[in-house]
């Protein structure tokens, strides 16, 4: 799967011209307590897969502001991006990269999040929108790039969800909603939209907002049947084993693939 992904996108570069002229490498397990990889060597076995497989292109690793992280992100033949949240401080995440990373290695803030994952049981996550501008603008400031995670609200593929755990298990939503800046539809979310747009308006020239789409209205449908969970008296299971009997990669399940 991943070759024949790669083998699609190597003919995209930039060098070709074509439009793509970076791919980054990361590994979600990168984080103290879970993390599988103790030798450090992951990263470079995604970017020597990579390079195999035709692509001579820029490649960035992604590391969170501390230590740990930069040791495991910073290698050979790549450069590395930075992913966190206004509850950081920029001139000190910039401080930390500066230690660790090499002096030509750029300020590229890969991930900046909106907000977080939202918690079952637990209220929905908003930053306040002045509040995240002003992150931005500092990261502008030190003359910083900026990608956001999540830039636009989304509901997970087939409504699918899941969990994450560190100390604890919290089960995630299946709303992936981030409290993004625009919504689900494609409209400018009104507050956190006009903040951002404001603060890179006093750095770069800004093309004209589109106009908002008007909603369109859903045809009624009637529920043809409807079954609680615990009514499931005699349940026939599409799988031929439970995922929690044998852990299975999600790209194997059957038409689901990966919820995002």
């Amino acid at each position: 799967m991943y070759y024949q992904l790669i083998s699609h996108l190597a003919s995209l570069q930039y060098h070709l011209d074509r439009s793509i002229i970076n791919f980054q490498i990361k590994d979600d397990s990168d984080v103290p307590l879970i993390s599988f990889d103790e030798t450090h060597s992951y990263y470079g076995y995604l970017r020597d897969g990579l390079i195999k497989r035709g692509i001579p292109s820029l490649i960035n690793t992604l590391a969170w502001p501390n230590g740990i992280s930069l040791d495991k992100a910073i290698i050979p033949n790549t450069w590395t991006a930075i992913e966190y949240t206004v509850k950081h401080s920029t001139s000190d995440v910039l401080a930390v990269l500066r230690k660790h990373a090499p002096n030509h290695n750029p300020f590229m803030v890969m991930e900046y999040y909106p907000d977080w994952i939202d918690y079952e049981g637990q209220h929905h996550r908003a930053i306040d929108s002045n509040i995240f501008a002003e992150g931005v603008d500092k990261i502008l400031k030190y003359n910083g790039s900026i990608n956001f995670y999540m830039v636009f609200r989304g509901t997970n593929f087939q409504f699918t969800n899941g969990g994450d755990q560190t100390l604890a298990y919290h089960p995630i939503i299946t709303s992936y909603d981030y409290n993004a800046i625009i919504t689900e539809c494609g409209d400018a979310y009104p507050t956190k939209f006009k903040a951002v747009r404001d603060i890179i308006a006093k750095y770069l020239p800004l093309p004209t907002n589109p106009n908002t789409g008007e909603p369109l209205l859903l045809p009624w449908m009637q529920d043809r049947a409807v079954v609680l969970l615990d009514e499931m008296t005699n349940p026939n299971p599409r799988l031929d084993i439970l995922m929690e009997n044998k852990v299975r990669c999600c790209g194997d399940l059957p038409d689901l693939g990966c919820n995002f």
